[in-house]
């Protein structure tokens, strides 16, 4: 890679915090780094507020992540920008997903699970091993968790998809949308993140699973 291009960081959150700004700035690594946060108590779906992020961002590299991530791995910039380019068919990276798509619940098949992702809950840390590492390389899977998405802007053919409401279902629709028009979707094990929360299912959850399953029950289930 001849030269390290900054990408853009964009973050949903309920109170802006400047330490968790700096540390973000700090792993990322390039002094050109854009960090967009956007503060947000409800005002803006996350599908809302990540297109205006695709919008409002000076790079073509976006990395779309939740306010409540470590990252462990230093000097990320380079790395992430070096996935994108030694894949070029690849739109979408995250750092967990599945290469069999059933329904709404992306984890339903657990030996189709991809990838790695630490969690912390009530003072202990363990890691979701879902799979084995894959070095240098990524492994194709249909869609990601969007814990953590980077998102190449001129390879990507659809945006997030605003039907859905609050903060589930984000993340499933643009990924499985774009790969359906020939975008390649990855998974890579050579981020390193510790999830300071577990996923919570509740009714607003519920109801954005009913209606990702009438939109796409055509196309469901998908695998590779």
């Amino acid at each position: 890679m001849s030269k390290i291009n900054p990408l853009s960081v964009v973050i949903s959150t309920r109170e802006i915090n400047q330490d968790y700004i700096k540390h973000v700035s700090k792993m990322f690594s390039h002094p050109k780094t854009e960090v967009i946060v956007y503060q947000n108590n409800e005002e803006f779906s996350l599908p809302q507020l990540y297109n205006k992020g695709l919008l409002e961002s000076k790079n073509e590299i976006v990395v779309f992540m939740h306010d409540d991530l470590i990252i462990e791995t230093p000097n990320l910039t380079p790395k992430i920008l070096r996935l994108f380019e030694d894949n070029s068919e690849y739109g979408i990276i995250g750092v967990a997903g599945t290469n069999n798509l059933i329904n709404g619940m992306w984890w339903q098949d657990r030996e189709s699970m991809q990838g790695q992702v630490s969690h912390e809950h009530q003072g202990k840390r363990h890691t979701n091993k879902y799979s084995n590492t894959f070095g240098e390389n990524l492994k194709e899977v249909v869609v990601i968790d969007g814990l953590f998405m980077c998102v190449h802007k001129g390879r990507i053919k659809h945006n997030f998809n605003e039907e859905f409401q609050g903060f589930h279902f984000y993340d499933l629709p643009i990924c499985l949308e774009n790969y359906l028009d020939g975008v390649k979707i990855g998974v890579t094990t050579k981020i390193k993140l510790v999830h300071k929360s577990i996923g919570v299912v509740n009714k607003k959850w519920e109801k954005n699973k009913l209606l990702f399953e009438a939109l796409y029950e055509k196309k469901l289930p998908i695998r590779i």
